[in-house]
């Protein structure tokens, strides 16, 4: 019953997030408890599955803006591995700058975070009036990571583990 109410409205979480931090600063710091659950679920083995079930964004997106979709295929550039990387550096690269800048002043680090999540649900928003709802989680920089994560176990499993000397044996 819990998982039926959060599938039709975990968006509220991002919301709650938008307006919280954008008056209290420091809790902007929250958003990294959604950078880092994709990772230990994929972690965990569980692939992307945070993305498809509990990312409030994603669910922003399949719950609200799906309404303003043109439902248009996703261009094929988005999900390709050279612009996967480049988001994943583009964003790591504005979030160690602007942390850098906050001097370890907790409500400007919170404030990176805050702008970074709001910027990247407009640019999410945009695309999913020109194509599909969830655009930006093909190229999502955390879902990416997980991506990438899940490739490297399910390698590692097939074919051993070329780092590790005792799967060598």
């Amino acid at each position: 019953m819990i998982r039926k109410f959060y599938s039709k409205y975990g968006f509220a979480i991002l919301l709650a997030y938008l307006v919280a931090a954008y008056f209290l600063p420091p809790l902007g710091v929250i958003a990294v408890i959604c950078m880092m659950a994709p990772v230990i679920f994929a972690m965990a083995g569980k692939g992307r599955y945070w993305c498809g079930n509990y990312c409030p964004r994603g669910n922003f997106f399949q719950n609200v803006t799906c309404h303003i979709s043109r439902k248009k295929p996703i261009p094929a550039f988005f999900k390709s591995v050279g612009f996967r990387v480049f988001m994943v550096a583009f964003i790591i690269g504005n979030f160690s700058y602007g942390i850098y800048n906050a001097g370890g002043d907790i409500a400007a680090i919170g404030m990176v975070f805050y702008r970074i999540i709001v910027i990247t649900t407009i640019v999410g928003v945009i695309f999913n009036a020109i194509f599909m709802p969830r655009t930006w989680c093909s190229f999502c920089p955390m879902g990416s990571i997980s991506s990438f994560i899940t490739f490297l176990k399910r390698n590692k499993k097939q074919n051993g583990c070329p780092f590790c000397t005792s799967s060598q044996k």
